[in-house]
């Protein structure tokens, strides 16, 4: 009896000591798809988006909230579009994709404050017009759709504000947008010339979406070798462009969406708020 006892003792202490040895690890090694007590996990994925798949509305990091007006990016009719134009001796491709979200900062009273975001578009989501050639694009082979689900613009700096028209219901601006764009596991910093409309809502603007409106358009070259695309032998400057034209062209409001009130609880790991009980 008294060696069951001590036996079950040393078991206890074995199971405390694994306990605790757990606990130190789970700030980094915690299941990001359930960040408020999921399994440990050897490597820890993006905690704004951590399940994969489909965009998804992302949080707004509420230090960039402070910034400005936030404008939601996340069109119910799929009217938002991210294009690309692959032009090369023996082909060109364009390729299309409705399934863009997210979010930008911007305050239209004074735009000299600049504004922060992000823009985010499933690899998955591209299409060319031909089944397969999507299946191609979604490849290993070339953006890997599959280790690399997500492409992500997030708009760092906004700098050269201009206004270029300016009436009693909206105001044009010209800028440039600058920071990190990631595609195929790559980060690299780009910079785009924009032209961005606020306008104040009105019984035109209802028809399209509630809210004050933001309405961005967007242009910028992606060279597939900066961003490890090397695709099928000899197919690269024959048949595809060794860069890419992207073209962005959003509708956003400052209402916040369902889907965004629903992503404000304590587990959201990127800045929303505890509801209150």
């Amino acid at each position: 009896m008294r060696n069951r006892t001590l036996w079950l003792f040393v078991l206890a202490l074995s199971l405390l000591a694994t306990s605790l040895m757990g606990a130190a690890g789970d700030e980094k090694a915690t299941n990001p798809c359930n960040p408020c007590g999921g399994k440990a996990m050897g490597k820890a994925a993006n905690p704004c988006n951590p399940c994969g798949g489909k965009a998804t509305l992302r949080a707004v990091n509420p230090c960039h909230a402070k910034m400005g007006t936030v404008f939601y990016v996340n069109d119910p009719m799929s009217r938002n579009t991210v294009s690309f134009t692959s032009e090369a001796p023996l082909e060109d491709i364009i390729g299309t994709t409705n399934q863009i979200t997210g979010y930008v900062v911007f305050d239209p009273e004074n735009p000299s404050k600049g504004g922060r975001g992000e823009l985010v578009v499933p690899v998955a989501s591209l299409k060319t017009g031909i089944p397969l050639r999507d299946e191609h694009l979604a490849s290993t082979d070339w953006l890997a759709a599959s280790d690399y689900p997500e492409i992500v613009f997030q708009i760092e700096n906004v700098k050269d504000v201009e206004v270029v028209k300016q009436t009693k219901d909206f105001v044009t601006y010209e800028m440039k947008l600058a920071g990190p764009f990631t595609l195929h596991g790559k980060t690299r910093q780009v910079e785009m010339p924009a032209r961005i409309t606020y306008l104040t809502e009105s019984e035109a603007t209802r028809q399209k979406m509630a809210g004050n409106l933001l309405a961005g358009r967007a242009s910028f070259e992606v060279s597939l070798k900066e961003f490890g695309i090397k695709g099928f032998d000899g197919v690269v400057g024959s048949k595809v462009g060794e860069t890419i034209q992207v073209d962005i062209s959003f509708l956003a409001t400052d209402q916040m969406p369902d889907a965004g009130k629903a992503a404000q609880n304590p587990c959201n790991p990127c800045g929303g708020k505890k509801k209150s009980s």
